[in-house]
């Protein structure tokens, strides 16, 4: 099996449509979305009434992982509050149907 990386985007819940279609357009073949709710030193955002973050959770290969990082810094980062971070990972099983 090829080497992984869990690649994952906090990101304001109003960039998801557009973030669901770039991410499986730049290599990802799935992904896991959930939203979420937390601090940062910057802001804080615990009620749905400020809006949600969505947290997207991609295995991909160390390419797709470059080429998304890359489009989501050019794209959105010094726009929109998000967060990316990656790291190597290990399945130990896969289901295929």
């Amino acid at each position: 099996m090829e080497p992984l990386q869990m690649l994952t985007l906090i990101a304001d819940e109003t960039l998801t449509a557009a973030l669901e279609k770039e991410i499986v357009e730049l290599g990802a073949k799935g992904y896991t979305l959930s939203k979420v709710m937390g601090r940062s030193p910057r802001h804080l955002r615990d009620n749905p009434w400020d809006g949600e973050n969505v947290k997207i959770e991609i295995l991909v290969n160390p390419d797709a992982t470059e080429a998304i990082l890359q489009h989501v810094k050019q794209k959105y980062f010094g726009r929109y509050a998000m967060i990316a971070y990656h790291y190597p990972v290990h399945v130990s099983e896969v289901y295929q149907s």
